[in-house]
């Protein structure tokens, strides 16, 4: 496809001019790859993968080789996926964690004219109508897949025994039951990216999400506005980043 040279044309003009190549909110993608960048063909599972370029934590690095498993409730991505991240497998699903594995079905509230709005959480479908007036469009029966689904299906994507080199996370309040399950497995991401927005430091650092993932053998790379991005230690010598130290908080 003429997607990956026209990436590398444009990656080129954005250095002349001094600008970063990024299609994540935040530049998470600029910032992980950093960290990635001499892992070739690559794999990532991305939950809560949303649009497969604009906003993407992932596509950054589906253009230089790397393929995926992507997961989002969101109605009508199948066919966008199909078409411009082919190498890709899309699950078009909610993610529960363990506390939830007789759930077969959930309510999705879908905000069609504002889809980043679209969300499993009835507390957060009450907010958004208190402080803001929105409504959802219409309440979607959305099927669901747990960690072990997930890991099941990467296995055709990344292979039987290969490790994750990188996960991103954004699943709106969900995230400790996935990371829990996920270490329950003994399956440690190299690189995880997981949504934490807006969270200050002294906040973050006695968050619930931290102590897990410090507790699990991580170190915290770096911070966005959006999100936080933490490193498996005893991985860091194979990637030979100057990049990669703790960041103090």
């Amino acid at each position: 496809m003429f997607i990956k040279p026209f990436y590398f044309l444009v990656k080129q003009l954005c250095k002349l001019i001094g600008l970063s190549f990024s299609f994540s909110s935040d530049g998470e993608d600029v910032i992980l790859m950093k960290y990635l960048c001499r892992i070739k063909n690559g794999n990532y599972i991305d939950i809560g993968s949303h649009q497969p370029v604009k906003h993407s934590n992932t596509f950054l690095f589906y253009l230089t080789g790397w393929k995926g498993v992507c997961i989002d409730p969101l109605p009508n991505l199948k066919s966008k996926y199909r078409f411009i991240r082919r190498r890709d497998k899309f699950i078009n699903a909610g993610v529960i964690g363990s506390r939830s594995k007789t759930q077969k079905k959930l309510n999705f509230f879908y905000y069609k004219n504002n889809r980043d709005n679209s969300t499993f959480d009835p507390a957060r479908v009450k907010e958004l109508s208190s402080k803001f007036g929105r409504e959802p469009s219409s309440i979607i029966d959305i099927p669901t897949v747990n960690v072990a689904d997930i890991l099941s299906s990467s296995k055709e994507i990344i292979g039987v025994s290969k490790e994750i080199n990188l996960l991103n996370l954004d699943i709106e309040g969900f995230e400790i039951d996935i990371l829990n399950d996920l270490f329950s497995c003994k399956v440690y991401p190299w690189v995880i990216c997981v949504e934490e927005l807006g969270k200050v430091a002294e906040t973050l650092k006695n968050g619930e999400i931290h102590r897990l993932m410090t507790n699990n053998g991580y170190i915290l790379g770096s911070r966005t506005f959006l999100s936080s991005i933490y490193i498996l230690k005893n991985i860091i010598s194979q990637l030979p980043s100057p990049y990669i130290k703790e960041l103090e908080i």
